[in-house]
This record gives structure tokens, C-alpha cells and sequence, in this order.
């Protein structure tokens, strides 16, 4: 598999793809698919923006794997699920683009499926809200099968590095177990298979990837088998605009300006601005700070920049995939799950109390501290917990009961033999935190938060610790030494953009359709809206949207005649035409 970023840029084509996540890479493989030329262009030299830093679930209701395993599920129980939890989220999120998106995303995984890519259930991964109405315990997620980045050839050398754990071929359904190495029998054998998978691959110079690594590593492989054309290094400055429509893009190579020509029209999917610090300070709640943000360091805004440059309708953007964050020294976010649902944790403002059911989603987490932020001092807030809980669960890439000496000397972790030197410590009020840790205790001992409803659902539960009764997210917080770690707002990426209709044109502001330009992923506007349904809510639609919409490029009215047209045999799905192999 030859590397292609070193030639030409094709000065005309149907679609440019500005962005090589899965937005992106699922548009160019459709566009293909139909009969269309396309080109991927990539402002850095690496591949993948965020999809390959993130955790590559798809939230995909009624799939067949949840199917053939037995747990019912609907289109109807699903758009029930997203009334109650993104309820009226905005343009970006209307009941049409939700019905859009639930009726179509099936579709899409099935389309990438044909193409070459493998998915596989995320095996009892609850939605995020499950007693909602609408649901699902069980679970509606899928991800990539774990592969080999070699399939890449010499393109594996342009994914972004992968800290551990990140680095082991461990997918979601693995993580929860993975977690309680330590405590359980099952979390034991799952943790000694993965790492005997890695050691074995490791011998056989296997680069073994899971994740959304896995995910872009079979996205590309697809990409290049067909010999799609991707430029690293070719940031686009600039819309083509004839007449009112996008007819094609400016882009930078070696420092020059090339123009190209593209005339069934060009694809959004840059993702978004966390770490463009002006813009965050611009349009997000604050405090905020890129810094504080998982997202891929290219994530600037180039999208969000072109967007308004051909006045585009924009919203959501005071809004992202949040997260509570912990910043090591030096500036790396660990985005934390796990941890606040760990039974012997609470989380306090600046008075030492609590304002949250720690376990809640992520995104829901950090509403929380906003909100309360409002009233009292909670940016930082404070992880507090005991040596049982150090010694008995990971944090971030800190294996139970191995703390680094240099983050307990640089204050990384805020440590004291009493509670009152612990709130020294962290600056946090003594009494407050005293009173409030005897509070909880009481609490975890009954095994019931009256105060925060912590452990209630099936989503608290799924991180907790099964051995801890009869609450697995509570328990009492007593033996020294006590460990406090800052708290701050962080996310996966903003989710504020481009707002577009069912089939991912982009909107203009004050009324009607941009022609010629399209919008996915974290550069448009979330369709679901302020809130986080379940996990990979953030890829599923980026996918189903860049298909819906390469479909609809591919079919819509051009004013010159595309060097292959499409047959419009078979519309109502994807579509092969003699133009467009199956490989190349």
C-alpha cells in the first residue's frame, strides 16, 4: 500500500473531504461507492483527528448483535429514548434529524460493513440514562474488531501514538473488567488474555490497534484500497463560492495555494475547536482551557472558521463531549470514567461538599459543576478518596497501589494522613469536607444515596466494584492516607458547529440550504443536542450523516456534468456502478 501524500492534488473532483476521521473517511468511502471522485485532505501530518484518541463505540439501536443475543429493541424505543434525553436540544437536534439519524444509522454500519470494516457488540455497556423511557440496559453500542495497523503499510506510521492502556488491543467491552484485575476472578483472566494477546502480537511485529484507532485503521484501509487519494500536511484556507454555492476548496501544499474544483460539492468534517484557546475562551462556559481537553491536537476550528466564512448557521457552540478531567504536569488530560464511580471517592467543591451523584455520565458530570460553579467555587472541584481506594483500583494509567513518587512530590496528588491536612492541602474548607465525608460514610455503610442517588441505575453500577455491598459505588472513606486530585472541566472534543438538515447540508444563517457544502461529525452541530445518550453518540451520527449526505451529493443537481455519474440503480441504499470498484 503505497503512500499517497506526496503527490499532486487532483485539481477536480466531485467531493473534497476536508477532515480524515470517521466522518471524514465514512464520507469518502460512500462518495466512492456511488460512482464519485473524492479527495481527503488533512491539516496535519498525522491521520485520524479524534476517532483515533477515542474510546470507537457507535451507538446503533436495534442492531443485529443486540438482536441475535436476545435483548429487544426498536426504532420506536430508541426515538422515545432520545425525546427523553435531548428533549428540545436545538435546530441540530429536531425530531426529524433524530428520526433521520435512527432510521439511518443501521444502514450505514451495514454499508461500512460491505466495504470491509468489523464490528462487534459492546456487550452490556448500558445507555447512559437506561431508566428513561426508551432505555436500554443492555446495551446499544458496537465497535471495531481489534486490528492489525500493519494493514496500513507505511499509513500506520501516520496514526497518532496511543498511551497505555490505550496501546493494548482492548476494546470497550473490555475496559469494566479490565478495571477490577485486581479485585475480581473474571477482571483477573480478561486482563492476563490481553496482555498475553499483546505479547504474542508484539512477537509476531504485529501493531495490534482497538478502539477508535481500530475503527480508523479499517476506515483507511478501505480508503486506500480504492485508491482514494489522502493529502496530510494540506490544511484547506479557503470555500470556492460561484453564484452563491461551495464549488470547491483552497488548499495549502508545500506553502503554495491549489485550488480545487469540486463539483458535487464538499464535505465538513474537520471536527471542532477544543484546542483553539481564543475560540474556547470566544464561545465555551468559563473557565475553560485546551489544555484541559482529550481531543486531537489538530483540533482548531478549521471547520467551524470555513463555516462562517460563508455565513453558515452555527449553534451549540458554547456546548462539548464533556468530562471531568484530571491535567497531569506537563499538560495531559486523563478524562476520567471509571474513577468517580469507584466505590471511596466523593467529589467536593471549594466548601468541601458534594453537588453530585459522582457516577452520572460524563458529559452530565461537568453540567454539574458548571451549574454549581455559579454558586460556589467548584472549577477545580476534588476528587477525594483513601489508600483502600488507591490500592484497589487504577487511575488513569496508574495501576492500583503504584503511585509515582514524582506526582505525589509535585502535588498531582494532593495527600494527607488526615482529612483537615488534606484540605490544607487542596485548599479546601476542613470542616466542610469533614462533615461531609462523615455524612457519606454513614450513607455507603447503608448502602443508599439519599442525597444523590448514587449506584441507582444500571449505568453507575456497570463501573462500580460487584464485591462492595450492598451499594458497588459506595463505600466509607477511613483509612490514611487520603488523596485529593483537581477536577477540572474537561471533554472529548466541542460539539457545537455547522447546523444541517436530514441529509447533512449545511444551513445558512437566516434561512435556507448552502448548496454544494455538507457538514458531520464534531463540525456540525450535534443532533444530540446538550446531551450524551450512550456511548459512541459521538461517532454513530458522524458516520450516518456523511453517508446520508454523500448519497444525497451524489444524486443531486450539478451544473457541470461529473466525469462518472452515478446510476441511481438501488437509491434507496448504496450503490456500486462500474465507475466505482469494489477495490483497487
Amino acid at each position: 500500500m503505497k503512500v499517497l501524500y506526496s503527490l499532486l492534488v487532483p485539481p477536480d473532483v466531485d467531493v473534497a473531504v476536508i477532515g480524515s476521521g470517521a466522518a471524514g473517511l465514512s464520507a469518502a468511502l460512500t462518495a466512492r461507492a456511488n460512482g464519485l471522485d473524492v479527495v481527503v485532505l488533512e491539516r496535519s501530518p498525522l491521520v485520524g483527528g479524534s476517532t483515533v484518541l477515542a474510546g470507537g463505540g457507535m451507538w446503533v439501536p436495534a442492531n443485529r448483535w443486540m438482536l441475535a443475543d436476545g435483548d429487544s429493541d426498536s426504532d420506536e424505543f430508541a426515538l422515545e429514548y432520545l425525546d427523553a434525553t435531548v428533549g428540545d436540544g436545538g435546530p441540530s437536534a429536531s425530531p426529524e434529524r433524530r428520526a433521520a439519524f435512527v432510521h439511518t444509522v443501521r444502514e450505514a454500519v451495514a454499508f461500512l460493513e460491505e466495504q470491509g470494516l468489523r464490528f462487534r457488540r459492546t456487550t452490556g455497556y448500558p445507555d447512559y440514562h437506561p431508566n428513561l423511557p426508551g432505555g436500554s440496559a443492555a446495551g446499544r453500542a458496537i465497535e471495531s474488531v481489534v486490528v492489525d495497523a500493519n494493514d496500513l503499510g507505511d499509513w500506520a506510521n501516520r496514526l497518532p501514538p496511543r498511551r497505555f492502556p490505550r496501546s493494548l488491543p482492548m476494546g470497550t467491552l473490555d475496559v469494566a473488567d479490565v478495571l477490577l484485575a485486581k479485585r475480581t476472578i473474571r477482571g483477573a483472566r480478561r486482563f492476563a488474555r490481553i496482555l498475553a494477546h499483546h505479547g504474542l502480537a508484539r512477537l509476531r511485529r504485529q501493531r495490534l490497534i482497538a478502539g477508535g484507532g481500530a475503527l480508523e485503521v479499517q476506515l483507511l484501509r478501505e480508503v486506500l484500497r480504492r485508491g482514494i487519494p489522502v493529502h496530510v500536511e494540506s490544511p484547506v484556507v479557503e470555500l470556492v463560492v460561484a453564484n452563491g454555492a461551495v464549488t470547491g476548496v483552497v488548499a495549502l501544499r508545500d506553502g503554495e495555494r491549489v485550488t480545487i474544483h469540486a463539483r458535487r460539492g464538499v464535505m465538513l468534517a474537520a471536527g471542532g475547536f477544543a484546542r483553539n484557546h481564543e475560540l474556547r475562551r470566544i464561545y465555551q462556559p468559563q473557565p475553560t482551557d485546551a489544555t484541559w481537553s482529550s481531543a486531537s491536537a489538530s483540533d482548531l476550528g478549521d471547520g467551524l472558521r470555513l463555516a462562517q466564512s460563508v455565513g453558515a448557521e452555527l449553534a451549540l457552540l458554547d456546548e462539548a463531549w464533556w468530562g471531568p478531567a484530571a491535567v497531569l504536569p506537563g499538560g495531559v488530560a486523563i478524562f476520567l470514567v471509571s474513577e468517580r464511580a469507584k466505590p471511596g471517592s466523593i467529589v467536593v467543591d471549594a466548601t468541601g461538599r458534594r453537588y453530585m451523584n459522582e457516577a452520572q455520565s460524563y458529559v452530565t458530570a461537568v453540567h454539574a459543576m458548571y451549574e454549581r460553579n455559579r454558586e460556589v467555587p467548584a472549577i477545580p472541584s476534588w476528587l477525594v478518596f483513601d489508600h483502600t481506594y488507591r490500592s484497589r483500583y487504577a487511575f488513569g494509567a496508574f495501576l492500583p497501589g503504584r503511585t509515582p513518587r514524582e506526582l505525589l512530590a509535585n502535588g498531582f496528588f494532593k495527600h494527607a494522613d488526615t482529612l483537615a491536612g488534606l484540605a490544607a492541602a487542596a485548599g479546601i474548607d476542613a470542616g466542610g469536607l469533614e462533615a461531609t465525608v462523615a455524612r457519606f460514610n454513614d450513607l455507603a455503610r447503608r448502602g443508599v444515596d439519599e442525597d444523590f442517588g448514587r449506584g441507582g441505575d444500571g449505568y453507575d453500577t456497570y463501573y462500580g466494584d460487584p464485591r462492595v455491598k450492598p451499594n458497588p459505588n459506595l463505600a466509607p472513606i477511613g483509612r490514611p492516607p487520603f488523596y485529593a486530585v483537581e477536577l477540572l472541566p474537561g471533554d472529548l472534543g466541542t460539539k457545537g458547529g455547522v447546523v444541517t438538515d436530514v441529509d447533512g447540508r449545511a444551513l445558512r444563517e437566516g434561512g435556507g440550504v448552502i448548496e454544494g457544502l455538507y457538514a458531520s461529525g464534531n463540525s456540525s452541530a450535534s443532533v444530540m443536542g446538550r446531551s450524551y445518550p450512550g456511548p459512541g453518540c459521538t461517532l454513530a451520527p458522524a458516520v450516518t450523516f456523511s453517508y446520508r449526505a454523500m448519497r444525497h451529493a451524489a444524486f443531486a443537481p450539478v451544473a457541470r456534468r461529473p466525469r462518472s455519474a452515478p446510476s441511481r440503480k438501488g437509491m434507496g441504499c448504496y450503490v456500486w456502478t462500474t465507475n466505482a470498484p469494489r477495490s483497487s
